[in-house]
């Protein structure tokens, strides 16, 4: 009669031994790599590399309010004198050869506000490494300045550059 009550609980133990727990389960195929614009027209000016950089004598300069803003290209790179293509690229914008040599298919483009989410990739989509550095190929901007013509001073404007 011993032997017939001790094996539903050996086999109730064996059960809930062998349970997973969450911290067991991988991540899920739906974590995101998110890329979005955050526009602040006070930032430090910086140079090629990311370093504070001022203006030389003589020239002047303006802190623009960003509007919207889309890019060609987006790598994480292993290190800031990476040569290009050499990290994981992440997006690269629609391209057309319809008007002769390779150009960015505007009409195929992402673009994105202050806080708004540029291009979103799966993590599991990103080839593996240590990156240190951002690099994004900018394609379009949109923001507004203060103009100063002759003497008349700032004549507010919007400007698109692609």
């Amino acid at each position: 009669m011993n032997k017939f009550l001790l094996s539903p609980f050996a086999f109730t133990l064996l059960i809930t031994a062998c349970s997973k727990k969450d911290t067991d389960v991988p991540l899920t195929s739906s974590a995101n790599l998110v890329f979005q614009f955050k526009f602040d027209s006070t930032q430090a000016r910086l140079n090629n590399i990311g370093l504070p950089s001022a203006l030389p004598p003589g020239n002047a300069g303006l802190n623009p309010k960003m509007n919207k803003m889309s890019a060609h290209y987006i790598e994480l790179a292993p290190y800031a004198f990476s040569q290009i293509g050499t990290g994981a690229i992440a997006y690269r914008a629609p391209e057309t050869t319809a008007g002769g040599s390779n150009a960015i298919s505007f009409s195929q483009s992402f673009f994105a506000g202050n806080g708004e989410t540029f291009y979103s990739i799966p993590i599991k989509n990103i080839k593996p490494g240590n990156f240190e550095w951002l690099r994004v190929s900018l394609a379009y901007q949109n923001f507004d300045i203060s103009w100063h013509l002759d003497t008349v001073i700032n004549i507010p404007g919007p400007v698109a550059i692609s």
